[in-house]
């Protein structure tokens, strides 16, 4: 019994700490949208426009149907400000057909059919744990952890298009960008706060899983699926453009 309750400790504590990790991120980004902007009227010059000629709001955090990503194009990069980041969240995570077509379809290919956890048994019902399960996880848990990450570290959450022609370059642009973003500066770098996302998550689903999981053990053979499965989804994400117009050209 002792085991089992240390183990629920350190299960309830990670989830705490990352919840904590969580809370002071919306005061930062509200905060590097203002020095942005006291810093260039200090310069006297303007603060780089949030919108590219003809660009509304809903085109600029326009959210993918499909993967639930929004796309910003590495030729004509504009970092987001505190605001957009916060509209951006709530779209990719609660207020787009995007944030739930995702779990949607890894419930039913990677859980549901694997009958995983088998506690949850069949059917519809088993079906509606699982859902349940994966939309906690990556909507809620997932984005909360990675925007609040990335307004601290200052790091873009949307894919960075390639900008490049033929498939295998923008293939290889895809691959690569499933580990990398951009800062507010434009310049590559790391994207810690969105690979930290997916380990987090699958650390703090452990608290409401079936079955006994080892955190350690779960949370990195569960998080590295996660990020394995982000790059056919980069993938698919770099070439939206291209199968939108396909879709729209046979109806």
């Amino acid at each position: 019994m002792g085991l089992r309750e240390n183990g629920s400790r350190i299960k309830l504590a990670g989830a705490a700490l990352a919840f904590l990790a969580m809370l002071p991120a919306g005061g930062l980004a509200a905060s590097e949208a203002g020095a942005n902007a006291q810093s260039s009227s200090a310069q006297g010059t303007p603060q780089a426009p949030a919108k590219n000629g003809s660009q509304s709001d809903d085109q600029r955090l326009s959210v993918n149907p499909v993967t639930g990503q929004t796309t910003a194009s590495s030729a004509d990069f504009q970092p987001l400000t505190g605001s957009e980041r916060w509209k951006l969240y709530f779209r990719q995570s609660y207020w787009s057909v995007g944030a739930y077509v995702g779990p949607l379809l890894a419930a039913l290919a990677l859980d549901q059919s694997r009958g995983d956890p088998k506690q949850w048994g069949g059917g519809f019902p088993g079906y509606g744990r699982r859902l349940a399960s994966r939309i906690a996880a990556g909507d809620i848990v997932q984005n909360s952890f990675q925007f609040s990450a990335a307004a601290v570290l200052h790091e873009d959450v949307r894919y960075i298009s390639s900008g490049q022609h033929g498939f295998k370059a923008r293939a290889g642009h895809a691959i690569l960008y499933s580990f990398l973003t951009y800062n507010n500066q434009g310049r590559p770098t790391l994207n810690l706060a969105n690979l930290g996302g997916y380990f987090v998550a699958s650390g703090v689903s452990t608290l409401w899983l079936p079955g006994q999981h080892r955190l350690a053990t779960y949370t990195l053979t569960d998080g590295s699926e996660a990020l394995g499965l982000s790059v056919p989804v980069n993938l698919f994400q770099e070439f939206w453009p291209e199968i939108n117009r396909t879709l729209h050209r046979r109806k």
